[in-house]
């Protein structure tokens, strides 16, 4: 009789997963035991209502026993400051995302840059070249006159008498 009962307590408790089968034989076993097969079998349908609230029963506590685990293993694994693994991806995802914006900035700047330089470049080599052009042709005039200085003239200017260092 103990067999039959305590197959009964695991399957109502949810520790062993409960088959249709499993339990109208665990059922009919309880029944046998309590001197009530024949009527049992006559009573086929109360058999499989047992049947039934036994899969239910062990299928609900299954359920609150997962919970039950699953919410003691979280409050463990946030103290010892652990990520969830939905945590984890969705920070994965978010990271995903804001590296491609960063990319995609990057990009426009680098563009806005090149496109800046080629504008700075060609504006300017214009002025330059009349500017250059434009200063050929003062020098040229201001020169045309004179002789160059000599090198020794350039250097004594350079030097400092040897009376005033």
């Amino acid at each position: 009789m103990t067999e039959a009962f305590q197959a009964y307590i695991n399957m109502v408790t949810g520790v062993t997963k409960t088959t249709q089968a499993k339990a109208a034989a665990t059922a009919r076993a309880m029944l046998k035991q309590a001197g009530l097969e024949d009527v049992a079998t006559e009573a086929s349908e109360r058999v499989t209502k047992l049947a039934e609230e036994i899969m239910n029963a062990s299928r609900t506590n299954r359920e609150l026993l997962q919970h039950f685990v699953t919410t003691e293993v979280d409050k463990a694994a946030a103290r010892l400051g652990f990520a969830r693994a939905e945590e984890l991806e969705a920070l994965r995802d978010e990271i995903a995302s804001l590296r491609s914006e960063l990319n995609e900035a990057m990009l426009r700047a680098a563009k806005a840059e090149a496109t800046k330089k080629t504008a700075t470049k060609k504006a300017p080599a214009k002025k330059a070249a009349a500017t250059m052009s434009g200063a050929k042709k003062s020098t040229a005039t201001k020169s045309a006159g004179r002789k160059p200085p000599s090198k020794r003239a350039a250097t004594a200017e350079r030097r400092p008498s040897q009376g005033q260092a």
